[in-house]
């Protein structure tokens, strides 16, 4: 190499880089840095080096560095953006990940930065954007990634039958061979699987059963029986893939989940625990250990687990933050504050310690802090559920009476009396064979692993792929008064809900619960992944509209954080045939009611479709 060659040096470097020697890279990215400190690529060369390196504010910082430099115009900075863009992003910064991808497409319109800016509105919910923004990449540059991407956007947006032909389009572009592709033939049965085209989704899947991507089929095909309510053959898919791959975290955690639903017990963790015991160090095992044993009632169990991750990792901002969780949910303040502090200091700018920070502070009634918290997460994420479901406590606590704005009952929830579907005299005997139907899917054993249902059991149901006459029939009763609701909003672009407001919609969940009396309950709860959230009743047993404790009652407000002086602030009386809706950060719960009835619900998260 000739050292008194710049772009020789600089070629050197890359090459180093791509071939995983970093060490190498390292030292000549900085010796490039020392002689030309001003010259574009090799700020940028040392900021992706430093990347790479995990320093992710040393190479932010040299990153912006290079933008800044004269003669960065053009493609290249197109491709200098892109790159900070890429940082940002994957470092857990959705905003000026945009920012930087806006700025990428701006200077030269690189298929790239408009798969990254895709991303970003992925990652931050906002698939119409994602959608839009890949569509104008022409198609004789466009990747099979683009089309995956793009394929995602326009399922999740609702748009299933174009998914799937944007999929079949590519295949049909580029080949049979891409066809054979792993994530071609995945994407392929999640969007049949979706349609209710189930024989054809498994089709797609049994190629991929034998290669690389074996555990991802899998899991697709659990959970397509899922979907079928095959809950045996589902967890049988999932066990037969264990011997090969013992140690996936993913393929556990679902085993573990199935396994709890069908009544296994206290060994539905076994997988879990074993291969925590071969990999100590392996923090996803951790976390999903520590989380199935927390659902599953098991708290001092995963607390031990969560314990015995920070004594091997002392620093990890995901333990700290999880056990200072832990210590909040139990009033432990004096453990609660050193373990976020800590936590804060590692990582904070990660959006999940900020979210335990501001628990700790609303538990520890620190109100500055609290506010503080929750601003930066809204800051973050806008439209994020959580984020504002955090905020409203915050403003609760402080005596900002802002809160009934976004929250209070009067201004932002309904309940009507649903209308009976045609062919039925009455709202009551719609209910009578819908209830028959729901009792038929409710054939497991416990709650999931992954919601708010206690002592009962919930089943997912799948607008698009239902093909049962009485539950259609529902889909087709609730859209009304939905649309009631939505259109009573005002317009209000500062308000979470309202800022919203859009005619077209679309199902981002759909189920039913049923609880028996005695333990069924709801802890108090909300909903991420929502806009509009729900619960129609379809089964009520007496004692429950009759309870003077509001036993079995919906309680809007009441937190699941022992926060002094914040309490439920609004009820729904159950009534077969009413439907309450509500925002989906609205925090709701249900007390377990006496006697031995059943209070069975449907229930659905709804948002925005459409620009």
């Amino acid at each position: 190499m000739n050292t008194n060659d710049p772009r020789a040096q600089l070629a050197a470097a890359h090459r180093a880089l791509t071939q995983g020697d970093r060490a190498s890279a390292t030292q000549l990215a900085e010796q490039m840095l020392q002689l030309y400190p001003r010259w574009p690529p090799a700020v940028q060369l040392a900021g992706l080096v430093a990347r790479a390196n995990g320093d992710i504010s040393r190479a932010e910082d040299l990153l912006r560095r290079s933008l800044q430099l004269p003669g960065v115009t053009g493609q290249l900075r197109a491709e200098y953006a892109n790159n900070l863009g890429n940082l940002l992003r994957t470092a857990g910064y959705p905003a000026p990940a945009e920012a930087a991808y806006r700025e990428a497409v701006a200077a030269y319109d690189l298929p790239q930065a408009r798969v990254g800016l895709a991303r970003v509105f992925l990652d931050t919910d906002r698939p119409e954007d994602a959608a839009a923004v890949l569509a104008r990449i022409p198609p004789d540059t466009a990747s099979a990634n683009v089309y995956l991407l793009l394929a995602e956007a326009l399922a999740q947006t609702g748009q299933d039958t174009a998914a799937l032909r944007v999929l079949q389009q590519a295949g049909q572009q580029a080949g049979e061979q891409a066809l054979d592709e792993p994530a071609f033939r995945l994407s392929m049965a999640a969007r049949l699987d979706t349609l209710g085209r189930h024989e054809e989704a498994e089709a797609e899947l049994a190629p991929v059963l034998h290669g690389p991507e074996e555990a991802s089929a899998r899991l697709a095909l659990a959970e397509l029986y899922t979907a079928r309510r095959e809950w045996e053959r589902a967890l049988q898919v999932l066990e037969e893939g264990l011997p090969r791959f013992p140690n996936h975290p993913q393929l556990l955690t679902r085993q573990a989940s199935l396994a709890w639903m069908l009544g296994h017990g206290a060994n539905f963790s076994k997988g879990l625990q074993l291969a925590l015991a071969r990999r100590p160090q392996d923090a996803a095992l951790r976390l999903a250990l520590a989380t199935s044993l927390g659902n599953a009632g098991f708290e001092a169990e995963s607390e031990n687990v969560l314990r015995e991750g920070l004594k091997l990792q002392p620093d990890s901002p995901l333990f700290n933050a999880l056990l200072a969780l832990r210590y909040a949910e139990t009033a432990r303040l004096e453990e609660a504050r050193p373990a976020v502090t800590r936590a804060l200091a590692a990582a904070p700018e990660t959006e999940m310690v900020r979210e335990q920070a501001a628990i700790v502070a609303l538990v520890g009634n620190e109100v500055p802090e609290a506010l503080a918290h929750t601003a930066w997460l809204i800051d973050r994420r806008p439209l994020g559920q959580f984020a504002w479901a955090l905020r409203v406590l915050a403003l609760r606590l402080a005596g900002n009476s802002e809160w009934e704005r976004y929250a209070h009952p009067d201004t932002v929830c309904h309940t009507s009396t649903l209308a009976p579907p045609p062919g039925y005299a009455s709202i009551a005997d719609f209910n009578v064979a819908l209830a028959e139907r729901l009792r038929e899917r409710h054939t497991l054993t416990a709650h999931p692993l992954v919601n708010s249902v206690r002592g009962g059991t919930q089943v997912e149901i799948h607008p698009g792929a239902e093909t049962d006459p009485v539950l259609r029939a529902f889909l087709e009763a609730i859209r009304g008064p939905i649309g009631e609701y939505i259109a009573a909003m005002p317009q209000d672009d500062t308000h979470p809900l309202f800022r919203r407001k859009r005619s077209g919609l679309r199902y981002s969940g759909c189920w039913t619960v049923r609880l028996r009396g005695g333990s069924g309950r709801h802890v108090s709860h909300m909903h991420p992944k929502g806009w509009i959230s729900s619960a129609y009743y379809v089964t009520v047993p007496p004692e429950i509209p009759a309870s003077d404790t509001r036993a079995g009652w919906l309680s809007f407000g009441r937190p699941p954080y022992p926060i002094p002086g914040l309490d439920a602030f609004g009820w729904v009386r159950p009534e077969p045939g009413r439907l309450a809706l509500f925002p989906s950060y609205q925090w709701h719960g249900v007390e377990a009611f006496p006697g031995e009835g059943e209070r069975m619900t449907v229930a659905f998260d709804v948002v925005p479709a459409g620009a």
